[in-house]
C-alpha cells in the first residue's frame, strides 16, 4: 500500500481536480454561449434583418425593361408648395422628372416639340396643391410618380391611338423644397 502512494500518483490525484474544474468551467461558458448564438440566429436575426428582395416581390411581378427602351428627361420645374399660414412666403418645389419609355419611338413622340409640353403640364399638375408634409412623404412621392406614369400613358393613347406606346416608369432626378424669404 505504501507503494501505491508514490509522488507520481499524488501529482495525478492533485491535478485531476484542476483538470475537472477547467473542463467544468469551459462547459459552463461554452454551452450558454452556443445556446445564445443559436437563439440569436434562429429568433432575432430574421426579425432584425431587412427582408430579402425575393420576400418583397418576385421578379415575375416586375416587368423587365426592354433593350430598346428610351428615356425622356424634362427640364427643371418649379411648383409652389401650400402652407398653412397665408402670411408666410410659400416654399418652392424644384424638381426634374424623367420618363422611361418602352421603346425609342415612344421617347421620340414624347420629345417632339409641342407634345413634350403636355407631359410637362401633367407632371406639374400632379405636384400642385400639395403641402410640405405630403411632398416629404416617400409614399406620396411614389404615388405622384405612378400618377405621372398613368397620365402619360393616357396622353400617349390620345396622341397615337393605334400605336402600342407606353411609359414604363416615372422617376425623380431632382427633388428639393426650398424656403424663400
Amino acid at each position: 500500500m505504501a507503494e501505491d502512494q508514490t509522488p507520481e500518483n499524488e501529482a495525478e490525484k492533485k491535478s485531476s481536480p484542476l483538470i475537472k474544474n477547467l473542463i467544468l468551467l469551459a462547459v459552463a461558458v461554452l454551452v450558454p454561449a452556443v445556446i445564445g448564438v443559436a437563439a440569436y440566429m434562429a429568433l432575432l436575426k430574421p426579425r432584425l434583418s431587412p427582408p430579402a428582395p425575393a420576400e418583397t416581390g418576385s421578379a415575375d411581378d416586375i416587368p423587365p425593361f426592354p433593350p430598346s427602351m428610351g428615356t425622356v428627361v424634362f427640364d427643371d420645374m418649379n411648383v409652389s408648395v401650400l402652407t398653412e399660414d397665408p402670411d408666410l412666403v410659400a416654399p418652392l418645389l424644384i424638381l426634374q422628372v424623367a420618363l422611361s419609355c418602352a421603346d425609342g419611338q415612344t421617347a421620340a413622340l414624347i420629345s417632339e416639340p409641342g407634345r413634350k409640353e403636355y407631359f410637362a403640364a401633367e407632371i406639374l399638375s400632379a405636384h400642385q396643391g400639395r403641402t410640405r408634409g405630403e411632398l416629404n412623404d416617400p409614399l406620396v412621392q411614389n404615388s405622384i410618380l405612378e400618377q405621372i406614369r398613368q397620365r402619360s400613358n393616357i396622353l400617349l393613347k390620345r396622341m397615337a391611338p393605334n400605336a402600342q406606346l407606353s411609359v414604363l416608369k416615372a422617376m425623380y432626378l431632382k427633388f428639393a423644397i426650398m424656403d424663400l424669404g
